[in-house]
């Protein structure tokens, strides 16, 4: 039996027909939001499912050990963030992801909200909107120099995507990408050095304690005035009181946020502020991404079923 609860994957007609169609001898459920809303309800649920399509669900290991018949977790999306890896390797559930797959859409969205934040297209509108004509172009992006934290599969896009606007570009990982970034055109530094040069950051990494709140009250102490940042990764990678309160107090020029420490984001006093654009955590949910997510799991689904399945037969 497939356990479906992605959200977005759930949404799309076209996407279940390819897992039915992928697996036309296996018992499929689809639990729509309502039916995992907690915990508990997860677990009912999941209950005798040998694999589990999950989205932003907690795979934690009181879940996973909870769960004797399971055999494959598939993540429909780029993090694992909610998926314990750990708790998977030692109860023998083999993971089934793909790297990179929504990488376009989610490189373009950021390109979006630092176009958006420099050429004030945000609270422009907002203005116009409200009868007010104001004539306020802000800033042209590629003047800027702008730092990349995190240059995998994403903040990699997001460097080739600026190639026409000239901009410089600085990049910080904790690999090696110093041939990678030179392609580019671009200068491999360590993190603080990259915040003090930077005008614009934008942040392209996995949620992990390493990067938990790795820009907070420290990090706003080594940047220039008046600095963009952009955050299309994971809301907990940014101190988001701090965040808020160098917007409130100007140290920050903006901030464009797709996600946040607490979805969906309630906080007014961020929201509301004119040097702040945010969308609903749909930087990787373009329709062409949303597919390509869905496909790389039913594919994943494939591979790891197809080989528990003949491990099974040899035994």
């Amino acid at each position: 039996m497939i356990v479906v609860t992605a959200s977005s994957f759930l949404k799309v007609p076209q996407l279940r027909r390819r897992l039915e169609a992928a697996f036309p001898q296996r018992k499929i459920i689809y639990a729509e939001e309502a039916r995992v809303s907690t915990r508990e309800k997860l677990l009912e649920v999941l209950q005798g499912a040998e694999a589990w399509l999950v989205g932003r669900e907690p795979a934690d290991a009181r879940i996973l050990g909870s769960l004797p018949a399971l055999r494959v977790v598939a993540k429909y999306g780029v993090g694992l963030d909610n998926v314990d890896v750990e708790a998977c390797s030692r109860l023998g559930i083999r993971i089934a992801w793909e790297g990179g797959v929504n990488r376009d859409a989610v490189a373009e969205h950021t390109l979006g909200l630092m176009l958006a934040l420099c050429r004030n297209i945000g609270l422009g509108s907002r203005r116009l909107a409200q009868g007010t004509w104001w004539k306020n172009g802000g800033r042209n992006l590629s003047t800027m120099t702008v730092g990349i934290i995190g240059f995998g599969h994403v903040g990699t896009r997001v460097a080739e995507l600026l190639q026409p606007f000239g901009c410089q570009i600085l990049i910080h990982d904790i690999l090696d990408k110093t041939e990678e970034a030179e392609r580019l055109g671009a200068r491999q530094l360590k993190y603080q050095e990259l915040l003090k040069l930077s005008d614009l950051l934008t942040f392209h990494v996995p949620l992990t304690p390493q990067t938990l709140k790795m820009f907070g009250a420290n990090e706003l102490a080594l940047i220039k005035p008046a600095v963009y940042i952009v955050n299309t990764s994971r809301g907990e990678v940014l101190d988001q009181e701090k965040v808020k309160g160098a917007l409130q107090k100007g140290e920050l020029a903006g901030a464009g946020l797709d996600v946040f420490q607490s979805e969906p984001l309630v906080d007014k006093d961020l929201y509301s502020l004119d040097n702040f654009v945010g969308t609903a955590h749909t930087a990787g949910n373009s329709q062409e991404a949303v597919l390509a997510m869905g496909e790389a799991a039913i594919r994943g689904l494939q591979k790891e079923l197809a080989l528990l399945d003949k491990n099974s037969d040899l035994n």
